[in-house]
C-alpha cells in the first residue's frame, strides 16, 4: 500500500493531559499564596518574570498545585529567547517539580522547538525523571519569524502538542494598540490565526489561541466562538472571568 508522507492530518480538537482534556488554560503569575483553580480552568499555567528570583516562586507554587489540585494539569511558560546558560538554569530549577509540560513563547522555527527539547531532556534526567515527559505548547503566533517558518516545527520533537498564537503580543510588535478580531480582517494580526492553524495541521497537533484578556461581553463570546469555528480547539487566558465563555463555546 502507498503512504504518501505529506498528506495533513486533520487538526486534532485538543489533547489529553494528565488524563485531562484541555479547551481552556488559565495564564497566572507567579504569586506565594495559595494557588486557586476555577472549576472551569482544564489546567494553569505559571508566568514567570524575567528574574531569575521567580522562577523557585513557580517550582513552589507547583508544588502546592499538586497538593491542592492533583487532577489539573499544571505547565510553566518560558520565553523560546532565553540564552543557553539562563534557560539551563530555570529548567534546573523549576523541572525538579515535574510540571506537566511548558508553554514556549517567542518561538522562531523548529530549531528553536529542538533546542528547547534537547534541554529538557537534560533537566529531566538530572531530576531523575525518565526523558520525554514533559510535554510542549508552542507558541508562534507572538512573532513574525515564528508564522513564517511555522511549517518547520513539523517532526522535531514527540513532546510537541499544540501550536498556538498571542495575538495581543503580535500587535504590540507591529505597535498596534487594539487588535480587531472582527471576521474578514485582512491585517497581518488576523492573517496570524490561519497561519497557526495550517502550522498546527500539518505537525498534526492542536491549535491554540491566546485571548486578549481585554475581551468582554458579546465580543468576548464571538471571538470564543470563532476560535473554535476556525480550528482553534484550546484558548488560554490570563483573565479568569473569561473561562466562563470559554467553556460556554466548546461545549
Amino acid at each position: 500500500m502507498f503512504i504518501n508522507p505529506e498528506v495533513d492530518l486533520p487538526i486534532p480538537p485538543g489533547f489529553s493531559l494528565a488524563g485531562r482534556l484541555l479547551r481552556a488554560i488559565l495564564v497566572m503569575p507567579v504569586s506565594t499564596n495559595d494557588v486557586a483553580c476555577p472549576p472551569k480552568a482544564d489546567a494553569l499555567a505559571i508566568l514567570p518574570g524575567n528574574a531569575v528570583a521567580d522562577w523557585p516562586l513557580a517550582a513552589e507554587m507547583i508544588l502546592r498545585h499538586r497538593q491542592a489540585h492533583p487532577e489539573i494539569p499544571i505547565l510553566i511558560a518560558v520565553d523560546s529567547g532565553l540564552d543557553a546558560d539562563r534557560l539551563d538554569e530555570r529548567l534546573a530549577i523549576v523541572i525538579p517539580a515535574r510540571p506537566d509540560g511548558l508553554i514556549v513563547t517567542g518561538v522562531r522555527n523548529g530549531a528553536d522547538l529542538q533546542r528547547m527539547d534537547v534541554m529538557l531532556s537534560v533537566a529531566e534526567a538530572v531530576a531523575g525523571q525518565d526523558p520525554g515527559g514533559t510535554v510542549i505548547l508552542a507558541i508562534v503566533g507572538d512573532n513574525p519569524a515564528g508564522l513564517l517558518d511555522a511549517g518547520s516545527l513539523a517532526g522535531r520533537t514527540p513532546r510537541l502538542m499544540a501550536i498556538g498564537r498571542n495575538a495581543a503580543v503580535l500587535a504590540a510588535t507591529f505597535g498596534i494598540e487594539r487588535h480587531s478580531p472582527a471576521p474578514g480582517a485582512s491585517s497581518a494580526v488576523s492573517l496570524s490565526g490561519g497561519l497557526t492553524v495550517l502550522a498546527a495541521a500539518k505537525a498534526g497537533v492542536a491549535a491554540l489561541d491566546w485571548l486578549d484578556p481585554a475581551l468582554e461581553g458579546e465580543a468576548l463570546g464571538e471571538a470564543c466562538a470563532r476560535a473554535r469555528a476556525d480550528g482553534f480547539g484550546i484558548l488560554a487566558t490570563e483573565n479568569p472571568e473569561q473561562l466562563a465563555a470559554i467553556d460556554a463555546a466548546y461545549r
